[in-house]
């Protein structure tokens, strides 16, 4: 059983925590059905609203934070009540479809130049006319994704195979091993080996328990002692995705924030080692009249890496 459990963490095909999807189809939803997550989240999406409304009567900084939001968009913007919900359509389909895809920072250009073309224009004509190119765009895209744990080819080029714990943590050096089990703490370290594209790999990872959906893993290429480490992570499991960079899959991991709120976070190989290239919060913001879960993401480049 716990050969099985080991063979699904590593082969990286383990279902964390995710949006839930009803049995009807997707639809973009209309802005009163996005009613959840922070105040800033909600400004973004629906820089028009009425903030009073959304039990911020009083607060100063929220106050000033919507009059900030108002204050970017062409005068008359929020007198109009079909350009303000194509506002709010436009926005959520630019950050909802930014937690869809798997290579974010891609289209995080795209939304950056949509925003570009949008931030030029001075009066509502302009703004509906880029809404609605946003709109064409990205409709098709939400609509069609479907987001689910990455099932890549993986890492391994055969199922990996069960190592003994003192062997693995002596191949690493002392440092390593004491570092490994002093973070394990209480959980079990596992180890499994397996061929690469590389060459071979060392996978080590402590065990999870209870509800737990996260736990540290490591990753090491072992063409020679010690092993080089290629990735360390404190929310695993680790994911392989369709992309590769420098001979090697990219890689994402999905750390559980809250019940509302997940981190997700996108790696590449240089060449010598996994570099974080790009993070992003998903955020639950209500439900489409399907029950389909309403996540938005935002994100950030953290790395840039050439592939060659």
């Amino acid at each position: 059983m716990k050969r099985n459990m080991m063979l699904l963490i590593w082969a990286w095909v383990l279902a964390l925590a995710a949006p839930a999807w009803a049995d009807g189809k997707r639809l973009i939803p209309r802005s009163e059905q996005a009613t959840g997550g922070y105040l800033s989240s909600q400004l973004l999406l629906k820089p028009c609203a009425d903030i009073d409304a959304l039990g911020f009567a009083g607060d100063e900084t929220a106050q000033r934070s919507a009059a900030d939001a108002r204050q970017a968009l062409p005068a008359g913007t929020c007198e109009n009540g079909a350009l303000v919900e194509k506002l709010f359509k436009a926005r959520f389909l630019q950050h909802a479809t930014l937690a869809m895809v798997y290579t974010p920072w891609q289209l995080d250009e795209q939304i950056a130049r949509q925003q570009r073309a949008i931030g030029r224009c001075r009066d509502t004509q302009c703004l509906a006319r880029e809404l609605d190119r946003v709109i064409a765009v990205l409709a098709p895209v939400y609509l069609g994704a479907r987001r689910q744990w990455p099932r890549g080819k993986g890492l391994c080029s055969a199922d990996p195979r069960q190592t003994p714990v003192s062997q693995a943590l002596a191949l690493l050096g002392p440092d390593a091993a004491n570092a490994i089990s002093a973070t394990c703490a209480e959980s079990e370290v596992n180890a499994q080996t397996c061929r690469g594209p590389q060459g071979p790999l060392l996978l080590v990872s402590c065990g999870l328990s209870g509800n737990q959906v996260n736990s540290d893993q490591w990753l090491f290429l072992a063409r020679k002692t010690p092993p080089e480490p290629l990735l360390a992570v404190e929310d695993g499991p680790v994911a392989v995705l369709a992309t590769t960079c420098n001979g090697l899959p990219d890689l994402m991991t999905q750390a559980r924030v809250s019940a509302g709120e997940q981190y997700v976070s996108y790696y590449r190989y240089d060449g010598r080692a996994y570099r974080q290239l790009y993070a992003q919060s998903h955020e639950f913001v209500g439900n489409d009249a399907h029950g389909n879960d309403l996540m938005i993401a935002q994100g950030r480049a953290e790395a840039r890496v050439v592939c060659r």
